[in-house]
């Protein structure tokens, strides 16, 4: 039964691959065809890896364990979390937004802010070897973050999203 309802999570969240919109651009940034990234700096800045100073205030911000605040309604948090140390703070602002964390790593240290409706992250790592350091922020309606693995590029990334309707899939092996 675990089997089959996996399966199904897995093809919930993998379908939304299989659409996609194109909108013709006519930039020097061609690379993407989303009106989010009309311009490298654009683009850069929505997905970007932290510099030691942020990961130091991350880390400090975030006590051990997990912190989970929720304001609103039909909000939801799902985490399966493994590892020697353990940092996660939550905090949605809004409705119907979801969350799913499945990590496991030598240390954990991720914050995740989600202020609007609708929002949903869902965040895979099976196993890495990396400490993970990770900040993923939703500002909008209606955005969508589909995170799998971690690699040496994505161990220290820092997500954020503003406006309404985005959505980011990020593959890291």
């Amino acid at each position: 039964m675990k089997t089959f309802i996996l399966y199904i999570i897995f093809f919930l969240l993998f379908s939304s691959v299989f659409y996609a919109q194109e909108k013709e651009d006519n930039s020097d940034f061609k690379n993407y065809s989303s009106s989010v990234f009309n311009s490298k700096q654009m683009a850069f800045s929505v997905v970007s890896s932290m510099d030691k100073k942020a990961q130091n205030e991350l880390n400090q911000k975030i006590q051990s364990g997990i912190q989970i605040q929720q304001i609103g309604d039909l909000n939801k948090v799902t985490a399966i979390l493994k590892s020697n140390e353990t940092k996660v703070a939550i905090d949605q602002n809004g409705n119907s937004n979801q969350l799913f964390l499945d990590k496991k790593a030598n240390t954990i240290t991720q914050n995740v802010i989600q202020k609007g409706d609708n929002n949903k992250i869902s965040d895979f790592t099976l196993y890495t070897n990396y400490n993970v350091n990770m900040e993923m922020i939703q500002k909008g309606n209606n955005q969508n973050i589909q995170n799998i693995g971690t690699n040496s590029m994505s161990k220290n990334m820092k997500i954020t999203q503003t406006g309404n309707g985005a959505s980011i899939i990020l593959i890291n092996k």
